[in-house]
């Protein structure tokens, strides 16, 4: 497994911590805004029967963002058997795969712990991710924390995932209680958002990547040998609605190693081109592509370089740290690597 370091841990936590990354029970529940698409895309548009969202457009929240309208307080304490408090991590600037795929996150405490939470998707939204395979930590019988349950029905998904309090008594496995628990509360949550209808995502021009053959690709335009690797993502398992959501957005991270060791780290997600904000870009890079430089980059294993972030209008692409090492500008790498991108 990579190494971790404090950003890196942080860019994983706005992929998947939507659901962890709460800390005070008593933090309300922050309304999501409205949809926003970038300059290059459409507003998502209706027919008579559905919502289609454009391929980088940011898909509406289900419920409005409101936890307590798919599942309120009462339900849930019968279900747990415990007194809870509602908590909701707030949405963050930029993108993260969560409100890429217009998941509702919520989570309930009790006596300081997250006794539960409960994800909410559309079965559009995840329509490439193979749900009964996806979680081999969490989503199976022999799970021993923060145990999920998969719910599918009626055109959505529900995913519920518990952490008793230690000490907490129960019959039968860990598995099983939320299984029980799951029963519960998953049929209202899918009751109450079933009133907001659905919608589709169009994924045309959605990026595919492979790491060896982006590799590949990469080396003749800078001049040099390059190969690339599938690169850590994880330094801890997610919980499964966090690793459920990376997948729908395609999440890729791959590494270019060249003859000397130095590398390249780069990061893709798939229909994020709503979290890009075009004003920032500059320097030259082939179209569609539009980007700039960031602050910094810092990579899995914690060392820093030139950053760079980059959007084709559909896609999003971040290099995390291009070392100086390595003798070549941030600018250029972009500009090779959004041309091994573009078909």
């Amino acid at each position: 497994m990579a190494p971790q370091s404090a950003v890196a841990v942080a860019l994983l936590v706005a992929l998947t911590g939507v659901l962890a990354s709460c800390v005070s029970a008593a933090r309300p529940a922050v309304e999501t805004p409205d949809p926003e698409v970038t300059a290059t895309q459409p507003a998502p548009t209706t027919t008579s029967e559905t919502l289609m969202v454009a391929p980088g457009a940011k898909p509406p929240v289900l419920a409005d963002g409101e936890c307590e309208q798919i599942l309120p307080l009462d339900v849930v304490a019968k279900a747990t058997g415990r007194a809870v408090e509602l908590d909701r991590a707030p949405a963050g600037g930029g993108y993260d795969a969560f409100a890429g795929a217009g998941g509702l996150s919520c989570m309930w405490w009790s006596d300081g712990v997250d006794v539960l939470h409960v994800a909410v998707f559309t079965a559009d939204s995840l329509s490439e991710v193979d749900l009964a395979t996806v979680d081999d930590w969490r989503a199976n019988p022999a799970c021993d924390w923060y145990c999920s349950v998969i719910t599918e029905q009626d055109g959505f998904v529900v995913i519920t995932t518990i952490n008793p309090p230690q000490g907490a008594e129960f019959e039968g496995s860990l598995h099983d209680e939320a299984v029980r628990i799951a029963e519960q509360v998953a049929p209202v949550a899918i009751a109450n958002v079933d009133a907001d209808g659905g919608w589709v995502r169009d994924r045309t021009g959605w990026l595919d990547v492979d790491c060896s053959a982006l590799g590949g690709a990469l080396g003749p335009a800078l001049s040099r040998t390059f190969v690339g690797e599938d690169w850590g993502v994880y330094i801890d398992p997610p919980l499964t609605a966090g690793l459920v959501a990376d997948k729908a957005a395609r999440m890729w991270v791959c590494r270019f190693v060249d003859a000397s060791g130095q590398y390249i780290e780069a990061w893709g997600y798939a229909g994020a081109a709503w979290g890009f904000d075009p004003s920032s870009a500059s320097g030259a890079l082939p179209a569609p592509w539009v980007g700039g430089p960031t602050e910094e980059g810092v990579r899995n294993d914690g060392s820093v370089g030139q950053g760079w972030e980059m959007s084709d209008g559909v896609n999003v692409v971040r290099l995390t740290g291009v070392p100086a090492e390595l003798g070549l500008g941030v600018g250029e790498v972009a500009a090779a690597l959004a041309g091994s991108l573009t078909p």
